[in-house]
C-alpha cells in the first residue's frame, strides 16, 4: 500500500496540507440568539493547530427563523464579521483551510426554539424559494468577504435541500418537485448563484446522502454539472450506525461514481489510519473525519505521529444528545465547556 493521508492535494481551488477533512459538525457554541462566540472559533484554530487539512464548520442557517437547535449559528448580516474573519486567520495562521457549512433546517428546524413551525418543501411559495437563493448566496458572500477559503451547501441529514431531493418528503407539483431534476432545481440554483457571486477561486462543496433521493448516480452527476468542487457523501441513516466502525458508505458510492470527475469525499464509519488510508486506496482522494475529532481533537496529529493510532471514540452516538446533559461535547469528556452550560443549562432537566 502507498500511503497517502498526510501528502498535499489540490480540492478545486485549494490547496491542501493533507488529505483529512473535518466534516460539518455542528459545534452548538453559538449564543442563544445564534452569534458566533470565542469558543466557536477556538474549536476550529485547535482543528487547524492539530493537522485537520479541510475544515468545514457545523452548519449554520442561512435563516434566523429556522434555527436547528439553540446553539446552531445563524449566518446572515448581523453575525460578529470579526470573528468570523479571526477564524479564517487563525486557521490560516496553523496552515489549514476552512469552509462553512450553510444550510437551512427545513423539516428539522425547532419550534420550541423558533417560535413558529419547522418548513419543509411544500411550505415554500416560489416567491419564498427565491428569497431563499438569495439568503444562501449572502451567506457566502460573508464567508467570502471574512476570508474563509469556500462553502459547503448541505444537502443531507434531513434537513432542506435534502427534503427537496427525498420524494418522500417533496410533494409539490410544480418546477420544484417530481422528476429529481425537478427536485434539484432548487439546490442547482443556489450553487449557481453562489459561483456566480463568489467566482472560481472561493470553493464550492456539497454534502448531499448516499441513500436519500433514489437515485444516487444521477445525483451525483447533476452536482458534477453544477460546477461544484468537491462532494462530501453521507446518509440518511448516518445516525443508526452506533457501534460501526467501518466506513458506512463505500460500496454503495463505489456503486454510483462512474463517469463522476469531481473528487468524492467519504465520510462515516473511519476511526483508524489503516481504515483511512484503505478508503484512499479505493480511489477517493480525501478522506472526512467528524466523532473521532470531537472525542479527540487531537486525533489527526495522533495518526501523523503514530501510523497505528487507533480513536478512543465508543462510536456511541452519545455525542448527539451528551451537550444537553452536561455540558461536554463527548461521553468521555469531563472538562466542561462554559459555552454549552450557559446556551443547554435550562434544558438539561427537559430532555
Amino acid at each position: 500500500m502507498h500511503y497517502k493521508l498526510f501528502e498535499t492535494a489540490r480540492l478545486g481551488p485549494l490547496h491542501l496540507k493533507n488529505r483529512t477533512v473535518r466534516s460539518a459538525t455542528n459545534e452548538h457554541l453559538s449564543t442563544l440568539d445564534g452569534q458566533i462566540t470565542p469558543a466557536w472559533v477556538q474549536v476550529q484554530r485547535e482543528l487547524a493547530e492539530r493537522e485537520v487539512g479541510l475544515i468545514i464548520t457545523g452548519h449554520m442557517t442561512v435563516d434566523r427563523s429556522q434555527r436547528a437547535d439553540e446553539g446552531q449559528v445563524v449566518l446572515d448580516r448581523r453575525i460578529d464579521h470579526s470573528l468570523l474573519r479571526q477564524a479564517a486567520e487563525e486557521v490560516h495562521r496553523a496552515g489549514g483551510r476552512i469552509v462553512a457549512q450553510i444550510s437551512h433546517s427545513g423539516l428539522k428546524g425547532m419550534e420550541r426554539v423558533n417560535g413558529c413551525r419547522p418548513k419543509g418543501p411544500d411550505d415554500f411559495t416560489e416567491e419564498e424559494l427565491d428569497q431563499l437563493v438569495e439568503q444562501f448566496i449572502d451567506g457566502a458572500r460573508i464567508c467570502q468577504a471574512a476570508g474563509l477559503d469556500g462553502v459547503q451547501v448541505h444537502h443531507a441529514h434531513g434537513y432542506l435541500l435534502s427534503n427537496f431531493l427525498n420524494p418522500q418528503e417533496n410533494h409539490r407539483t410544480d418546477s420544484y418537485g417530481g422528476y429529481l431534476e425537478n427536485r434539484f432545481r432548487l439546490p442547482a440554483r443556489i450553487l449557481a448563484g453562489v459561483r456566480a457571486a463568489c467566482g472560481p477561486e472561493f470553493a464550492l462543496l456539497v454534502k448531499v446522502d448516499s441513500n436519500g433521493c433514489g437515485d444516487l448516480r444521477a445525483l451525483l452527476r447533476l452536482c458534477q454539472r453544477a460546477g461544484v468542487d468537491g462532494i462530501e457523501i453521507s446518509g440518511l441513516d448516518f445516525a443508526t450506525r452506533a457501534g460501526e466502525k467501518k466506513p458506512f458508505f463505500l460500496h454503495e458510492i463505489m456503486e454510483a461514481r462512474e463517469g463522476v470527475e469531481v473528487p468524492l469525499i467519504p465520510v462515516g464509519g473511519v476511526f483508524s489510519r489503516k481504515t483511512a488510508e484503505q478508503v484512499l486506496e479505493a480511489g477517493f482522494p480525501f478522506v472526512s473525519f467528524s466523532r473521532s475529532l470531537i472525542c479527540q481533537p487531537d486525533f489527526i496529529s495522533r495518526m501523523k505521529e503514530n501510523p497505528e493510532a487507533e480513536s478512543r471514540c465508543f462510536a456511541c452516538n452519545g455525542c448527539y444528545k451528551i451537550y444537553r446533559q452536561r455540558p461536554v461535547r463527548c461521553v468521555q469528556h469531563t472538562q466542561p465547556l462554559k459555552q454549552l452550560e450557559i446556551v443547554f443549562g435550562p434544558y438539561h432537566q427537559k430532555d
